[in-house]
């Protein structure tokens, strides 16, 4: 029988714990749940206890107890995720589900981001609502949120309904579908855009899967190129083409539409692993930030509306300038061949002359300053083109094949036939 993993407090969600379980058997499948309380309140309609979860890990339940609120969290927010990879590892879940706060929140995304794409997750959280953004639930995982619109303070009209949805996707999950991500028989090419960088990528896209390649379009305004390095880490990627590299220019401005945390691990993963790699700098040369949150310097700057809300701003000489050691300071972790193209034309739409981003003096700056601090191991190839064009992509995409294979991933004779 199918299993599914409830994470819950069991102190102040005992009754939820209770709901969610007996409607997972109700299904047909099993329901374990597991105790991640903190409190000194007693808990109650839970499999696995929190002492043994803690014990599991490494510390005794005793020793935990003077300790204050936030460092028992803290602590059981990583024992409870080795906890539930342990419980995969061994076949014993296909699936895993949670209600709750923000404690809750944390302890059973912690857990979730750790299991693979495709296993079943589904968090219902008052986390999600308002201003927040699902980063902290989702991470740089498949996993389902649902709000919770009201508080979890027991069983109501509108609790019951939010658990029951909450609970009838996991078991759909579990039960029709819930495979974890492999590779098929096809080589797998990722191939990184954003709407500016969209035309250029596509082109790229239609263009390897003509040639019989699995393609993967990752959006890299966020997690998206994270998770493509994750992939790519994990052996589920062959080649990167990795054409848009905007979260840069977000992670040097410390802000904007694209910001994250993630970003720090662009072009570290992939290159670690030394997978095939084509780069080039779709979106380097401009920040997006809400019209209510522009940065300073305005005055100096050239920008467009995305939307009503959203401004594209192009970047300074001297901005210009540390993107591109930025960007040569992650190549230069480079120990094999790769390739960086250069649009000689424009690293994304609307930056041709008359056009509302075309500064030539930023980009001018931010290429010489790459080609003068990249290390040996990657070559320059400047292409005539505008990368939002079809002519690029294709010229790109034809150079991904070529290293993936010089590397062995594809065979010599592949796209001549």
């Amino acid at each position: 029988m199918k299993t599914i993993a409830v994470i819950e407090s069991c102190d102040t969600k005992f009754k939820e714990a209770k709901f969610i379980s007996d409607f997972i058997k109700n299904e047909g499948l099993n329901a374990l749940v597991i105790n991640t309380a903190t409190g000194p309140a007693p808990s109650y309609n839970y499999d696995i206890s929190r002492e043994e979860i803690a014990e599991s890990y490494g510390t005794p339940w005793e020793e935990m107890k003077p300790k204050s609120k936030g460092e028992k969290i803290d602590y059981m927010k990583d024992a409870v995720a080795a906890y539930v990879v342990k419980l995969y590892e061994e076949g014993k879940i296909d699936g895993i589900i949670s209600v709750g706060g923000l404690q809750n929140t944390v302890m059973a995304a912690n857990a979730m981001q750790k299991l693979p794409i495709g296993f079943p997750k589904v968090m219902a959280t008052t986390v999600a609502s308002g201003t927040r953004k699902f980063d902290l639930v989702v991470g740089d995982k498949d996993i389902t949120v649902m709000p919770a619109i009201c508080d979890f303070t027991g069983l109501n009209i509108v609790t019951r309904q939010v658990i029951s949805n909450a609970c009838a996707c996991c078991v759909g999950m579990v039960k029709c579908a819930g495979q974890v991500l492999t590779k098929g028989d096809k080589p797998v090419v990722a191939v990184t855009l954003m709407g500016v960088t969209n035309t250029g990528a596509v082109a790229a896209v239609e263009e390897l899967e003509k040639m019989g390649l699995e393609v993967i379009g990752f959006h890299a305004t966020g997690v998206g190129g994270a998770t493509m390095e994750d992939m790519a880490a994990n052996g589920l990627v062959d080649g990167i083409l990795d054409l848009t590299l905007h979260e840069l220019t977000s992670e040097y401005f410390g802000g904007g539409f694209s910001y994250g945390p993630k970003a720090k691990i662009r072009l570290v993963e992939s290159v670690e692993k030394k997978v095939p790699l084509v780069i080039s700098l779709g979106g380097l040369d401009f920040v997006d930030f809400s019209t209510s949150e522009l940065p300073d310097r305005m005055d100096e700057r050239k920008y467009m509306l995305h939307n009503a809300n959203t401004a594209h701003i192009k970047i300074l000489p001297e901005e210009a300038e540390a993107l591109g050691k930025i960007l040569a300071e992650r190549l230069s972790k480079v120990t094999y061949p790769v390739k960086l193209l250069i649009p000689t034309k424009g690293m994304r739409h609307n930056t041709l002359e008359g056009q509302e981003l075309y500064e030539p003096k930023s980009d001018s700056v931010l290429i010489q300053t790459i080609i003068e601090n990249v290390n040996d191991n990657v070559e320059v190839i400047v292409i005539p083109h505008n990368l939002d064009t079809p002519e690029f992509g294709v010229k790109a995409a034809h150079y991904i094949v070529d290293e993936m294979k010089k590397q062995g991933k594809l065979p010599q004779n592949f796209g001549e036939n």
